[in-house]
Protein backbone atom coordinates (compact mmCIF):
# COMPACT_ATOMS: atom_id res chain seq x y z
CA UNK A 1 0.00 0.00 0.00
CA UNK A 2 1.30 3.52 -0.55
CA UNK A 3 1.03 6.53 1.79
CA UNK A 4 0.11 8.88 -1.01
CA UNK A 5 -0.84 7.97 -4.75
CA UNK A 6 -1.26 10.99 -7.18
CA UNK A 7 -3.10 9.85 -9.82
CA UNK A 8 -3.86 11.54 -13.88
CA UNK A 9 -1.02 13.89 -13.57
CA UNK A 10 0.59 15.07 -16.35
CA UNK A 11 4.35 14.82 -15.14
CA UNK A 12 7.28 17.29 -15.98
CA UNK A 13 10.03 15.06 -14.49
CA UNK A 14 12.88 17.36 -13.99
CA UNK A 15 14.94 16.38 -16.73
CA UNK A 16 14.04 18.90 -19.74
CA UNK A 17 12.36 15.59 -21.47
CA UNK A 18 8.71 15.65 -22.58
CA UNK A 19 5.23 15.46 -20.46
CA UNK A 20 3.32 12.30 -19.83
CA UNK A 21 1.00 10.70 -18.27
CA UNK A 22 1.10 8.76 -14.83
CA UNK A 23 0.59 7.91 -11.53
CA UNK A 24 3.20 8.51 -8.79
CA UNK A 25 3.21 6.10 -5.69
CA UNK A 26 5.09 7.49 -2.72
CA UNK A 27 5.41 5.46 0.15
CA UNK A 28 7.72 6.73 3.21
CA UNK A 29 9.77 9.68 1.57
CA UNK A 30 10.40 8.21 -1.64
CA UNK A 31 9.13 7.96 -4.89
CA UNK A 32 8.12 3.85 -5.21
CA UNK A 33 6.16 3.77 -8.25
CA UNK A 34 5.58 5.59 -11.61
CA UNK A 35 3.24 4.40 -13.81
CA UNK A 36 -0.31 4.40 -15.66
CA UNK A 37 -2.33 1.21 -14.12
CA UNK A 38 -5.13 2.09 -16.30
CA UNK A 39 -2.84 1.83 -19.51
CA UNK A 40 -1.93 -1.41 -18.65
CA UNK A 41 -5.40 -2.94 -17.63
CA UNK A 42 -5.75 -2.36 -14.21
CA UNK A 43 -9.08 -0.45 -13.96
CA UNK A 44 -8.58 -0.32 -10.01
CA UNK A 45 -7.21 2.08 -8.18
CA UNK A 46 -3.67 1.08 -6.22
CA UNK A 47 -4.48 0.74 -2.58
CA UNK A 48 -3.18 3.83 -0.40
CA UNK A 49 -3.91 5.82 2.12
CA UNK A 50 -4.01 8.86 0.55
CA UNK A 51 -4.47 9.87 -2.85
CA UNK A 52 -5.01 12.84 -5.12
CA UNK A 53 -6.45 13.77 -8.25
CA UNK A 54 -4.27 15.24 -10.44
CA UNK A 55 -6.28 15.33 -13.73
CA UNK A 56 -5.63 18.43 -15.60
CA UNK A 57 -2.60 18.92 -13.63
CA UNK A 58 1.18 19.37 -14.30
CA UNK A 59 3.20 17.61 -11.15
CA UNK A 60 7.10 18.56 -11.05
CA UNK A 61 10.01 18.10 -8.89
CA UNK A 62 9.85 20.06 -6.03
CA UNK A 63 11.90 23.70 -7.15
CA UNK A 64 15.62 24.15 -5.81
CA UNK A 65 16.60 27.44 -4.61
CA UNK A 66 20.39 27.90 -5.28
CA UNK A 67 20.50 31.16 -3.72
CA UNK A 68 19.27 31.40 -0.50
CA UNK A 69 20.16 33.47 3.16
CA UNK A 70 17.84 30.82 5.41
CA UNK A 71 20.39 30.10 7.72
CA UNK A 72 20.16 33.30 8.92
CA UNK A 73 16.46 33.13 9.65
CA UNK A 74 15.83 29.33 10.27
CA UNK A 75 16.23 29.24 13.64
CA UNK A 76 13.26 31.49 14.39
CA UNK A 77 11.07 31.00 11.42
CA UNK A 78 12.06 27.33 10.80
CA UNK A 79 8.69 26.72 8.73
CA UNK A 80 9.95 28.43 5.94
CA UNK A 81 6.31 29.24 4.60
CA UNK A 82 7.17 31.17 1.58
CA UNK A 83 9.07 28.96 -0.02
CA UNK A 84 6.79 26.10 0.68
CA UNK A 85 3.47 28.31 -1.26
CA UNK A 86 5.59 28.46 -4.18
CA UNK A 87 6.85 25.21 -4.53
CA UNK A 88 10.52 25.48 -3.49
CA UNK A 89 11.32 22.25 -1.17
CA UNK A 90 15.16 22.56 -1.24
CA UNK A 91 17.14 25.87 -0.56
CA UNK A 92 21.15 26.57 -0.71
CA UNK A 93 22.39 28.55 2.36
CA UNK A 94 25.62 29.79 3.35
CA UNK A 95 25.22 32.22 0.33
CA UNK A 96 27.65 35.19 0.17
CA UNK A 97 30.27 34.30 2.94
CA UNK A 98 27.42 34.14 5.35
CA UNK A 99 27.00 30.96 7.02
CA UNK A 100 26.36 30.78 10.88
CA UNK A 101 29.05 28.26 11.22
CA UNK A 102 31.69 27.71 12.38
CA UNK A 103 31.71 30.07 15.00
CA UNK A 104 34.62 31.36 17.14
CA UNK A 105 35.80 32.16 20.55
CA UNK A 106 35.53 36.07 20.22
CA UNK A 107 32.65 37.02 17.41
CA UNK A 108 29.12 35.75 16.85
CA UNK A 109 29.36 36.30 12.78
CA UNK A 110 25.19 36.52 12.04
CA UNK A 111 23.64 38.72 9.96
CA UNK A 112 19.83 40.14 11.32
CA UNK A 113 17.92 43.25 10.51
CA UNK A 114 16.03 43.75 13.47
CA UNK A 115 16.60 46.77 15.26
CA UNK A 116 16.37 45.74 19.17
CA UNK A 117 18.68 42.95 18.12
CA UNK A 118 21.57 45.20 16.36
CA UNK A 119 21.48 48.00 19.30
CA UNK A 120 21.52 45.07 21.68
CA UNK A 121 24.56 43.36 20.24
CA UNK A 122 25.94 46.19 19.84
CA UNK A 123 25.99 47.34 15.91
CA UNK A 124 26.07 51.61 15.16
CA UNK A 125 23.34 53.04 13.75
CA UNK A 126 25.33 53.77 10.23
CA UNK A 127 26.77 50.22 9.88
CA UNK A 128 24.91 48.81 6.64
CA UNK A 129 25.43 45.17 7.11
CA UNK A 130 26.43 44.48 10.46
CA UNK A 131 27.59 41.26 10.83
CA UNK A 132 30.39 40.56 13.41
CA UNK A 133 29.52 41.04 17.04
CA UNK A 134 31.44 40.78 20.01
CA UNK A 135 30.48 36.73 21.38
CA UNK A 136 28.92 37.98 24.88
CA UNK A 137 26.59 40.47 23.64
CA UNK A 138 25.72 38.47 20.21
CA UNK A 139 24.77 35.56 21.89
CA UNK A 140 22.51 37.58 24.90
CA UNK A 141 20.81 39.56 21.72
CA UNK A 142 19.87 36.08 20.11
CA UNK A 143 18.48 35.01 23.10
CA UNK A 144 16.47 38.02 24.40
CA UNK A 145 15.26 39.40 20.88
CA UNK A 146 15.20 35.65 18.42
CA UNK A 147 14.56 32.99 21.65
CA UNK A 148 17.70 31.50 20.22
CA UNK A 149 20.95 30.21 21.86
CA UNK A 150 24.08 30.13 20.57
CA UNK A 151 24.91 26.48 21.43
CA UNK A 152 27.44 25.58 18.39
CA UNK A 153 30.61 26.19 16.46
CA UNK A 154 30.54 23.69 13.89
CA UNK A 155 28.70 22.73 10.76
CA UNK A 156 27.75 19.42 12.28
CA UNK A 157 26.25 20.96 15.94
CA UNK A 158 24.27 23.58 13.46
CA UNK A 159 22.71 20.69 11.21
CA UNK A 160 22.14 18.98 14.76
CA UNK A 161 20.24 22.16 15.88
CA UNK A 162 18.45 22.29 13.12
CA UNK A 163 17.47 18.88 12.72
CA UNK A 164 15.50 19.39 15.49
CA UNK A 165 13.45 22.01 14.48
CA UNK A 166 10.16 21.67 11.99
CA UNK A 167 11.67 22.59 9.17
CA UNK A 168 9.91 23.48 6.17
CA UNK A 169 12.42 22.50 3.35
CA UNK A 170 15.28 20.68 3.13
CA UNK A 171 18.96 22.60 3.70
CA UNK A 172 22.42 22.36 1.43
CA UNK A 173 24.24 24.08 3.12
CA UNK A 174 27.82 26.32 2.25
CA UNK A 175 30.38 26.99 4.48
CA UNK A 176 30.66 30.78 3.90
CA UNK A 177 34.23 32.20 3.52
CA UNK A 178 33.42 35.51 6.04
CA UNK A 179 32.08 33.05 8.82
CA UNK A 180 35.05 30.94 8.47
CA UNK A 181 37.83 34.26 8.45
CA UNK A 182 35.90 35.33 11.30
CA UNK A 183 36.07 32.37 13.55
CA UNK A 184 39.67 31.97 12.91
CA UNK A 185 40.94 35.36 13.37
CA UNK A 186 38.26 36.62 15.83
CA UNK A 187 37.89 40.47 16.18
CA UNK A 188 40.86 41.19 14.19
CA UNK A 189 39.94 40.01 11.00
CA UNK A 190 39.62 43.29 8.67
CA UNK A 191 43.37 42.73 7.35
CA UNK A 192 45.78 40.18 5.62
CA UNK A 193 45.58 36.83 7.41
CA UNK A 194 48.88 35.41 8.39
CA UNK A 195 50.36 31.76 7.16
CA UNK A 196 48.80 30.56 10.57
CA UNK A 197 45.64 32.13 10.01
CA UNK A 198 45.32 30.64 6.49
CA UNK A 199 46.52 26.91 7.81
CA UNK A 200 43.75 27.26 10.31
CA UNK A 201 40.98 28.11 8.04
CA UNK A 202 42.05 25.25 5.82
CA UNK A 203 41.34 22.88 8.64
CA UNK A 204 37.66 24.31 8.96
CA UNK A 205 36.96 24.18 5.60
CA UNK A 206 38.16 20.97 5.35
CA UNK A 207 36.30 19.50 8.48
CA UNK A 208 32.88 22.07 6.76
CA UNK A 209 33.62 19.25 3.75
CA UNK A 210 33.64 16.44 5.76
CA UNK A 211 30.71 17.70 7.85
CA UNK A 212 28.84 17.52 3.90
CA UNK A 213 28.73 21.01 3.11
CA UNK A 214 28.43 21.31 -0.53
CA UNK A 215 31.06 23.99 -1.28
CA UNK A 216 32.05 27.59 -0.02
CA UNK A 217 30.26 30.27 -0.70
CA UNK A 218 32.22 33.99 -0.59
CA UNK A 219 31.14 37.94 -0.30
CA UNK A 220 33.82 40.49 -1.77
CA UNK A 221 31.80 43.74 -2.12
CA UNK A 222 33.28 45.96 0.14
CA UNK A 223 30.54 46.30 3.16
CA UNK A 224 30.69 42.42 3.50
CA UNK A 225 33.23 42.77 5.82
CA UNK A 226 35.27 40.27 6.43
CA UNK A 227 35.61 39.18 2.96
CA UNK A 228 37.38 41.77 1.22
CA UNK A 229 40.58 41.84 3.14
CA UNK A 230 41.27 38.28 1.53
CA UNK A 231 43.80 38.66 -0.59
CA UNK A 232 43.63 36.06 -3.69
CA UNK A 233 46.06 33.40 -2.18
CA UNK A 234 44.22 32.91 1.10
CA UNK A 235 40.91 32.04 -1.23
CA UNK A 236 42.63 29.82 -3.83
CA UNK A 237 44.05 27.80 -0.78
CA UNK A 238 40.40 27.33 0.34
CA UNK A 239 39.40 26.00 -2.76
CA UNK A 240 42.20 24.00 -2.61
CA UNK A 241 40.39 21.87 0.02
CA UNK A 242 36.65 22.46 -1.82
CA UNK A 243 38.38 21.07 -4.66
CA UNK A 244 39.18 17.76 -2.66
CA UNK A 245 35.95 17.43 -2.00
CA UNK A 246 34.56 17.78 -5.11
CA UNK A 247 32.43 21.03 -3.74
CA UNK A 248 31.21 24.00 -5.58
CA UNK A 249 32.68 27.81 -5.61
CA UNK A 250 29.95 30.38 -5.12
CA UNK A 251 30.40 34.29 -4.80
CA UNK A 252 29.02 37.42 -4.60
CA UNK A 253 31.62 38.86 -6.76
CA UNK A 254 32.41 42.33 -6.21
CA UNK A 255 29.93 44.96 -7.57
CA UNK A 256 32.17 47.99 -6.49
CA UNK A 257 36.08 47.60 -6.27
CA UNK A 258 38.63 48.67 -2.78
CA UNK A 259 38.39 51.87 -4.24
CA UNK A 260 34.31 52.38 -4.69
CA UNK A 261 34.21 52.08 -8.24
CA UNK A 262 31.75 50.61 -10.20
CA UNK A 263 33.36 47.00 -11.86
CA UNK A 264 31.13 44.62 -12.19
CA UNK A 265 33.27 42.76 -14.34
CA UNK A 266 36.27 43.21 -12.16
CA UNK A 267 34.27 41.12 -9.94
CA UNK A 268 33.94 38.44 -12.21
CA UNK A 269 37.62 38.41 -13.24
CA UNK A 270 38.93 38.02 -9.63
CA UNK A 271 36.08 35.14 -8.97
CA UNK A 272 37.77 33.25 -11.98
CA UNK A 273 41.31 34.14 -10.91
CA UNK A 274 41.00 32.77 -7.93
CA UNK A 275 39.42 29.49 -8.81
CA UNK A 276 42.48 29.64 -11.91
CA UNK A 277 43.47 25.98 -12.81
CA UNK A 278 41.16 24.09 -9.79
CA UNK A 279 38.82 21.20 -11.27
CA UNK A 280 36.22 23.31 -9.49
CA UNK A 281 32.89 24.06 -10.25
CA UNK A 282 32.43 27.93 -10.50
CA UNK A 283 28.83 29.63 -9.46
CA UNK A 284 28.58 32.84 -9.63
CA UNK A 285 25.44 34.71 -7.45
CA UNK A 286 22.61 36.51 -8.28
CA UNK A 287 23.82 37.77 -11.89
CA UNK A 288 22.71 41.67 -12.86
CA UNK A 289 23.84 44.86 -14.40
CA UNK A 290 23.04 47.57 -11.74
CA UNK A 291 25.88 50.01 -12.01
CA UNK A 292 26.85 48.94 -15.66
CA UNK A 293 23.74 50.83 -16.98
CA UNK A 294 21.67 53.90 -17.38
CA UNK A 295 19.15 52.99 -19.40
CA UNK A 296 17.28 49.58 -20.98
CA UNK A 297 19.13 49.85 -24.30
CA UNK A 298 22.06 50.16 -21.96
CA UNK A 299 21.36 47.36 -19.85
CA UNK A 300 20.98 44.91 -22.78
CA UNK A 301 24.48 45.82 -24.16
CA UNK A 302 25.53 45.20 -20.19
CA UNK A 303 23.76 41.73 -19.95
CA UNK A 304 25.49 40.73 -23.34
CA UNK A 305 29.12 41.64 -22.82
CA UNK A 306 28.45 39.71 -19.45
CA UNK A 307 27.03 36.53 -21.01
CA UNK A 308 30.02 36.63 -23.95
CA UNK A 309 32.81 36.82 -21.01
CA UNK A 310 31.43 33.75 -19.48
CA UNK A 311 31.19 32.13 -22.63
CA UNK A 312 34.50 33.36 -23.25
CA UNK A 313 35.57 31.39 -20.00
CA UNK A 314 34.05 28.71 -19.98
CA UNK A 315 35.48 28.72 -23.76
CA UNK A 316 38.79 28.84 -21.60
CA UNK A 317 37.89 25.70 -19.84
CA UNK A 318 36.20 27.08 -16.68
CA UNK A 319 33.36 25.01 -15.67
CA UNK A 320 30.93 28.11 -14.98
CA UNK A 321 27.13 28.64 -14.39
CA UNK A 322 25.24 31.26 -12.42
CA UNK A 323 21.81 32.27 -10.66
CA UNK A 324 20.13 34.98 -11.22
CA UNK A 325 16.82 37.13 -9.35
CA UNK A 326 14.40 36.67 -12.72
CA UNK A 327 12.95 40.73 -11.92
CA UNK A 328 14.43 43.59 -12.89
CA UNK A 329 13.17 45.11 -8.94
CA UNK A 330 16.31 43.11 -7.83
CA UNK A 331 16.40 44.52 -4.42
CA UNK A 332 16.86 42.37 -1.50
CA UNK A 333 13.89 43.98 0.22
CA UNK A 334 10.14 45.18 -0.33
CA UNK A 335 10.21 49.26 0.95
CA UNK A 336 7.56 50.58 2.67
CA UNK A 337 9.31 53.55 3.36
CA UNK A 338 12.64 54.99 2.72
CA UNK A 339 13.31 55.23 6.70
CA UNK A 340 15.36 52.35 7.37
CA UNK A 341 17.91 54.13 4.86
CA UNK A 342 18.56 57.03 7.20
CA UNK A 343 17.97 55.21 10.06
CA UNK A 344 20.05 57.70 12.44
CA UNK A 345 17.53 60.10 11.15
CA UNK A 346 14.57 58.96 12.00
CA UNK A 347 16.06 58.07 15.13
CA UNK A 348 16.78 61.24 15.65
CA UNK A 349 13.49 62.77 14.36
CA UNK A 350 11.59 60.10 16.55
CA UNK A 351 9.07 59.81 13.69
CA UNK A 352 9.37 59.96 9.57
CA UNK A 353 6.44 62.45 9.77
CA UNK A 354 8.18 64.90 12.49
CA UNK A 355 11.53 64.13 10.51
CA UNK A 356 10.04 64.99 7.09
CA UNK A 357 9.50 68.66 9.37
CA UNK A 358 12.89 69.08 9.98
CA UNK A 359 14.32 68.23 6.78
CA UNK A 360 12.42 71.99 5.48
CA UNK A 361 14.74 73.93 7.69
CA UNK A 362 18.26 74.70 6.30
CA UNK A 363 19.78 74.26 9.28
CA UNK A 364 18.99 70.81 9.68
CA UNK A 365 20.09 70.19 6.55
CA UNK A 366 23.72 71.42 7.18
CA UNK A 367 23.33 68.93 10.18
CA UNK A 368 22.92 66.27 7.94
CA UNK A 369 25.54 66.97 5.68
CA UNK A 370 28.10 66.93 9.21
CA UNK A 371 26.48 63.30 10.17
CA UNK A 372 27.43 62.27 6.19
CA UNK A 373 30.91 63.43 6.72
CA UNK A 374 31.10 62.09 9.74
CA UNK A 375 30.43 58.34 7.98
CA UNK A 376 27.44 58.07 10.21
CA UNK A 377 25.06 57.66 6.85
CA UNK A 378 26.84 55.92 4.31
CA UNK A 379 24.03 55.18 2.07
CA UNK A 380 23.65 59.14 1.10
CA UNK A 381 27.94 59.48 1.33
CA UNK A 382 28.72 60.53 -2.60
CA UNK A 383 32.38 60.11 -1.38
CA UNK A 384 31.96 56.66 0.01
CA UNK A 385 32.64 53.04 -0.81
CA UNK A 386 28.76 52.12 0.38
CA UNK A 387 26.74 55.23 -1.51
CA UNK A 388 23.65 53.99 -2.93
CA UNK A 389 22.52 56.91 -4.38
CA UNK A 390 23.17 56.60 -7.71
CA UNK A 391 21.64 53.34 -7.59
CA UNK A 392 17.87 54.43 -6.07
CA UNK A 393 14.79 54.79 -7.55
CA UNK A 394 11.74 56.12 -6.88
CA UNK A 395 9.00 53.67 -6.02
CA UNK A 396 6.61 55.51 -4.52
CA UNK A 397 5.96 59.14 -3.90
CA UNK A 398 2.75 61.46 -3.33
CA UNK A 399 4.26 63.51 -6.43
CA UNK A 400 3.46 61.31 -9.37
CA UNK A 401 6.16 63.02 -11.26
CA UNK A 402 9.38 61.74 -9.68
CA UNK A 403 7.67 57.66 -9.99
CA UNK A 404 9.81 55.43 -11.40
CA UNK A 405 12.67 58.26 -11.74
CA UNK A 406 16.18 57.87 -10.57
CA UNK A 407 17.65 59.87 -7.54
CA UNK A 408 20.63 61.42 -10.13
CA UNK A 409 17.97 62.30 -12.44
CA UNK A 410 15.76 64.02 -10.38
CA UNK A 411 18.92 65.79 -8.75
CA UNK A 412 19.94 66.57 -11.98
CA UNK A 413 16.72 68.75 -12.76
CA UNK A 414 16.27 70.35 -9.33
CA UNK A 415 20.09 71.24 -9.49
CA UNK A 416 21.11 69.25 -6.46
CA UNK A 417 23.60 67.34 -4.94
CA UNK A 418 21.97 64.32 -4.77
CA UNK A 419 21.95 63.76 -0.96
CA UNK A 420 20.08 67.38 -1.02
CA UNK A 421 17.77 66.00 -3.30
CA UNK A 422 16.75 63.15 -1.38
CA UNK A 423 16.42 65.42 1.53
CA UNK A 424 14.23 67.51 -0.35
CA UNK A 425 12.11 64.63 -1.69
CA UNK A 426 11.50 63.54 2.24
CA UNK A 427 10.51 66.32 3.12
CA UNK A 428 7.94 66.08 0.48
CA UNK A 429 6.56 62.81 1.34
CA UNK A 430 7.61 61.32 4.76
CA UNK A 431 6.25 58.21 3.38
CA UNK A 432 8.34 57.95 0.05
CA UNK A 433 9.53 54.62 -1.06
CA UNK A 434 12.82 53.95 -3.18
CA UNK A 435 15.45 51.17 -3.37
CA UNK A 436 17.86 49.24 -5.90
CA UNK A 437 15.78 48.59 -8.54
CA UNK A 438 15.78 48.90 -12.18
CA UNK A 439 11.91 48.42 -13.40
CA UNK A 440 12.92 48.91 -16.77
CA UNK A 441 15.55 46.72 -17.49
CA UNK A 442 13.50 43.24 -17.89
CA UNK A 443 15.29 42.88 -21.29
CA UNK A 444 18.05 42.57 -20.22
CA UNK A 445 17.36 39.86 -17.10
CA UNK A 446 15.43 38.10 -20.09
CA UNK A 447 18.73 37.66 -21.04
CA UNK A 448 20.35 36.77 -18.37
CA UNK A 449 17.92 34.51 -17.32
CA UNK A 450 17.14 32.33 -21.09
CA UNK A 451 21.27 31.57 -21.21
CA UNK A 452 22.04 27.60 -20.83
CA UNK A 453 23.82 27.87 -17.58
CA UNK A 454 21.47 30.33 -15.63
CA UNK A 455 19.52 29.09 -13.02
CA UNK A 456 16.74 31.26 -10.75
CA UNK A 457 17.04 32.18 -7.24
CA UNK A 458 15.21 34.26 -4.95
CA UNK A 459 18.03 35.52 -2.44
CA UNK A 460 15.31 35.29 0.23
CA UNK A 461 14.69 34.50 3.88
CA UNK A 462 12.73 31.87 5.58
CA UNK A 463 10.82 34.43 7.09
CA UNK A 464 6.93 35.03 6.23
CA UNK A 465 5.93 37.73 4.15
CA UNK A 466 4.03 39.51 6.74
CA UNK A 467 6.80 39.95 8.69
CA UNK A 468 8.35 43.54 9.79
CA UNK A 469 12.39 42.54 9.43
CA UNK A 470 13.31 45.51 11.60
CA UNK A 471 10.66 45.16 13.94
CA UNK A 472 10.19 49.31 13.83
CA UNK A 473 7.31 50.75 12.62
CA UNK A 474 9.11 53.84 11.82
CA UNK A 475 11.72 52.48 9.17
CA UNK A 476 9.90 49.25 7.99
CA UNK A 477 11.29 46.27 6.09
CA UNK A 478 9.66 43.35 4.40
CA UNK A 479 10.96 40.47 2.27
CA UNK A 480 11.16 41.10 -1.16
CA UNK A 481 8.34 39.36 -3.75
CA UNK A 482 10.88 37.11 -4.94
CA UNK A 483 11.34 36.15 -1.44
CA UNK A 484 7.59 34.98 -2.03
CA UNK A 485 7.01 33.89 -6.04
CA UNK A 486 9.96 33.75 -8.04
CA UNK A 487 9.14 30.23 -9.45
CA UNK A 488 5.83 31.12 -10.62
CA UNK A 489 7.18 34.32 -12.08
CA UNK A 490 10.19 32.33 -14.03
CA UNK A 491 7.42 29.74 -15.16
CA UNK A 492 5.10 31.78 -16.19
CA UNK A 493 7.72 34.31 -18.02
CA UNK A 494 10.09 31.75 -19.78
CA UNK A 495 8.38 28.81 -19.36
CA UNK A 496 5.28 30.32 -21.55
CA UNK A 497 4.37 29.14 -24.88
CA UNK A 498 4.47 25.16 -25.73
CA UNK A 499 5.56 22.28 -23.08
CA UNK A 500 8.78 22.36 -24.14
CA UNK A 501 9.65 25.74 -23.09
CA UNK A 502 7.84 25.18 -20.14
CA UNK A 503 9.38 21.84 -19.21
CA UNK A 504 13.10 23.19 -19.44
CA UNK A 505 11.96 26.07 -17.45
CA UNK A 506 11.11 23.57 -14.75
CA UNK A 507 14.62 21.46 -15.31
CA UNK A 508 16.43 24.84 -14.70
CA UNK A 509 14.85 25.64 -11.22
CA UNK A 510 15.09 21.93 -10.14
CA UNK A 511 17.13 19.36 -11.89
CA UNK A 512 20.04 21.54 -13.34
CA UNK A 513 20.22 22.63 -9.80
CA UNK A 514 20.21 19.37 -8.23
CA UNK A 515 23.02 18.21 -10.68
CA UNK A 516 24.82 21.01 -10.38
CA UNK A 517 25.56 21.57 -6.81
CA UNK A 518 25.53 17.49 -6.22
CA UNK A 519 22.10 17.39 -4.29
CA UNK A 520 21.41 13.38 -4.82
CA UNK A 521 17.85 11.80 -5.09
CA UNK A 522 16.05 15.00 -5.91
CA UNK A 523 15.12 17.77 -8.59
CA UNK A 524 14.24 15.01 -10.84
CA UNK A 525 10.76 12.80 -10.64
CA UNK A 526 12.11 9.24 -10.78
CA UNK A 527 11.51 6.11 -8.78
CA UNK A 528 14.01 5.40 -6.00
CA UNK A 529 14.24 9.22 -5.64
CA UNK A 530 12.93 11.06 -2.50
CA UNK A 531 9.21 12.30 -2.91
CA UNK A 532 9.52 16.71 -3.29
CA UNK A 533 6.99 17.49 -5.34
CA UNK A 534 4.75 19.85 -6.29
CA UNK A 535 1.25 20.00 -8.16
CA UNK A 536 0.62 22.93 -9.96
CA UNK A 537 -2.45 24.45 -12.24
CA UNK A 538 0.16 25.72 -15.38
CA UNK A 539 -3.35 27.98 -16.27
CA UNK A 540 -4.18 29.72 -12.69
CA UNK A 541 -0.25 30.24 -11.89
CA UNK A 542 0.45 33.28 -10.88
CA UNK A 543 2.78 35.93 -9.45
CA UNK A 544 1.79 39.21 -7.98
CA UNK A 545 5.11 41.03 -8.01
CA UNK A 546 4.42 43.74 -10.54
CA UNK A 547 1.02 44.41 -8.75
CA UNK A 548 0.77 47.42 -6.39
CA UNK A 549 0.48 44.74 -3.46
CA UNK A 550 3.32 42.32 -4.43
CA UNK A 551 3.45 40.21 -1.25
CA UNK A 552 0.71 37.77 -2.00
CA UNK A 553 0.80 33.90 -2.53
CA UNK A 554 1.22 33.15 -5.38
CA UNK A 555 -1.69 31.25 -6.93
CA UNK A 556 -1.78 27.78 -8.95
CA UNK A 557 0.42 26.06 -6.38
CA UNK A 558 -2.24 23.45 -5.37
CA UNK A 559 0.02 20.95 -3.43
CA UNK A 560 3.95 20.60 -2.26
CA UNK A 561 4.83 17.35 -0.21
CA UNK A 562 8.56 17.42 1.32
CA UNK A 563 10.41 13.60 1.88
CA UNK A 564 6.73 12.43 1.41
CA UNK A 565 4.91 14.77 3.80
CA UNK A 566 2.18 17.37 2.65
CA UNK A 567 3.51 20.78 3.03
CA UNK A 568 0.87 22.56 0.70
CA UNK A 569 -2.32 21.46 0.68
CA UNK A 570 -4.96 22.45 -2.11
CA UNK A 571 -3.42 25.95 -1.72
CA UNK A 572 -3.04 26.20 1.97
CA UNK A 573 -0.27 25.44 4.19
CA UNK A 574 -0.02 22.69 5.74
CA UNK A 575 2.74 22.99 7.96
CA UNK A 576 4.30 19.32 8.49
CA UNK A 577 7.96 20.20 9.52
CA UNK A 578 9.24 17.31 6.93
CA UNK A 579 12.60 19.19 5.33
CA UNK A 580 15.92 18.21 6.48
CA UNK A 581 19.83 19.17 6.81
CA UNK A 582 21.19 17.76 3.49
CA UNK A 583 24.80 16.53 3.47
CA UNK A 584 27.23 16.10 0.46
CA UNK A 585 27.13 12.51 -0.87
CA UNK A 586 24.30 11.09 1.22
CA UNK A 587 21.23 9.61 -0.63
Amino acid sequence: MFDVLIENGLVCDGTGKPFYMADIGITGDQITYIGNHQAAGDRNTPAAKKVIDAAGKVVTPGFIDPHTHVDLSVLSAPEMEPYLKQGVTTVVTGNCGYSVAPQGKETLYYAERDLAFLEEAGAADEDMNPLIFEKEKGARALKERLGVDLDWKTFSEFAEKCGKLPLGCNMAPLAGHSAIRTAVMGVDCQRAATEEEICAMEQEVQLAMEAGVFGMSTGRDPIYLPGPFAEDKEITRLLRRVSAYDGIFASHTYNYDGSGVADRMGGYAEMFRQADGLPLKVHVSHVHVMGMAENPAQAVQAAQKTLDYFAKMRGDGLNLTYDVIPDPACADFTQVSFGYYIKPLVKLAGTRARLAEMLKEPAFRETVHAMIADGQLPALDACGETCWLPEFSILKHKNPAYQGRGIPDIAEEMGLEMADAMMHLFAEDPNMAADLVAPDFGEAVDLLCMDACAMPCSDGSSYAKETNLTGDAEMPLYPNSMNISYIPRYLNRYGAGDDRAFAEAVRKASGFVAERFAIKGRGVIREGNFADLVILDRGKLHSFDEDANPLQDPLGIDYVLVNGQMAVEKGRFAGGGAGRVLRKGAY
